[in-house]
């Protein structure tokens, strides 16, 4: 035991997965109503988890709050999906000292963007988040050498870091029950608008700190015209099948219930104006996959990001298969979240340890790729040996 994780029996597990595929499978889930409440807050609860063939039942609920809504304390979409890239860089790290038996001091992570508006104040259409970047502050006794492997090497297996970094395509589709009772299943395409000359941008930002094992606490902020807001304090964690104690949602269920609380707000605003039919109890669903084959470069053509992205509209409703198509479609298109995801983007990342130089560098899907091309060669090699 170490950094209040246990780790032992990697080996074994690398084993296991090769014998047994199907339990290296994570698939998350997060729902939430279409619509905000009179606040402008969108409420997401966390499915369950599906673990190789074990259901784990989740029981956390997230909420967003609309750019526009009061500020009560409550973290944007924008905000909370650079919380989940900072916690999952910040456990990938935790996971990767503590294999290589470093005891962990302190250790905390810093994620920023550039969030463009138009002239009314909105997110922008299909504007992608720009200048992404994360910092970490870490206190620990390890030669530098170690600090900067361990960081490559999470520029190349941190899911979320990866699901940013990489072109992510999101799927997207309808299930509408018709007043008879036959249920359709509607593939929605979609694009990101062209983004338009923002009017102004306004920055986010997340800290992500660590606690112990696998928990973090995160704080967000919202800066606009010069005004800062600051979120609460949440928890982040893992569930008891990942190494967690489950005191919160992962970073994964984090980053959906963001997809779906921006999703929320552009759907409610295009209800009305291009649906000429009664929606009755329209849910947003929110889906995404771990494969740890990937994450642990046990095959290498397994993607080590957060993958299988896919959102889903069920309602009830007798509206035309096309409006219900063009209702999803055009809040995808719009969203800035897919946006961002769907857009390989470089990360300029930064980390501070100790006297040690301030490492500096810009990860790219390129650079990623290299490293996991260095890892299989290694892991070859070490076979052979």
């Amino acid at each position: 035991m170490r950094n209040g994780l246990n780790i032992t029996g990697v080996s074994e597990t690398v084993h296991e997965l090769r014998e047994h595929p199907e339990e290296a499978i994570a698939d998350f889930a997060v729902e939430a109503p279409a619509r905000t409440d009179e606040h402008g807050i969108s409420r997401a609860r966390a499915l369950t988890l599906r673990v190789g063939t074990i259901r784990v039942a989740r029981d956390f609920h997230l909420e967003q709050r609309s750019l526009a809504a009061p500020d009560d304390g409550t973290p944007t979409p924008y905000e909370s999906a650079l919380a989940a890239l900072g916690a999952c860089v910040l456990m990938t790290k935790v996971n990767g000292y503590t294999a290589r038996g470093v005891t962990l001091g302190a250790l905390r992570v810093t994620v920023r963007a550039d969030l463009a508006l138009d002239e009314d104040g909105r997110p922008a259409q299909g504007a992608p988040l720009g200048n992404l970047a994360w910092h970490c502050d870490l206190d620990c006794d390890t030669p530098a050498d170690t600090v900067s492997s361990v960081n490559r090497l999470v520029t190349a297996f941190s899911p979320n870091h990866r699901v940013f970094l990489d072109e992510s395509p999101i799927s997207a589709a309808v299930r509408v029950r018709r007043s008879d009772g036959t249920v359709l299943d509607l593939p929605v395409d979609w694009a990101p608008e062209p983004a338009p000359q923002p009017s102004s941008v306004c920055s986010v930002e997340a800290e992500v700190v660590w606690e112990n094992g696998s928990e973090a606490v995160y704080r967000t902020a919202l800066t606009v015209d010069g005004v800062r807001r600051l979120s609460d304090p949440l928890i982040a964690d893992q569930p008891k099948q990942l190494v967690g104690i489950d005191k919160g949602p992962n970073s994964q269920e984090i980053l959906l219930s963001a997809l779906c609380g921006e999703l929320a707000t552009l759907i409610q605003a295009e209800v009305g104006t291009h649906v000429g039919a009664e929606l009755r109890d329209p849910v947003l669903r929110a889906d995404g996959r771990l494969d740890t084959r990937g994450m642990l470069n046990v095959h290498r053509e397994i993607s080590s990001s957060f993958h299988n992205l896919t959102v889903r509209l069920a309602l009830d409703s007798d509206a035309p298969e096309p409006a219900l198509r063009d209702l999803l479609s055009r809040a995808m298109s719009r969203a800035v979240l897919p946006a961002t995801l769907l857009t390989a983007l470089p990360i300029a990342v930064t980390l501070a340890h100790g006297d040690a130089p301030q490492l500096a560098y810009h990860s790219t899907v390129e650079d990623a790729e290299g490293i996991r091309d260095e890892v299989t060669r290694r892991q070859r090699e070490a076979a052979n040996a």
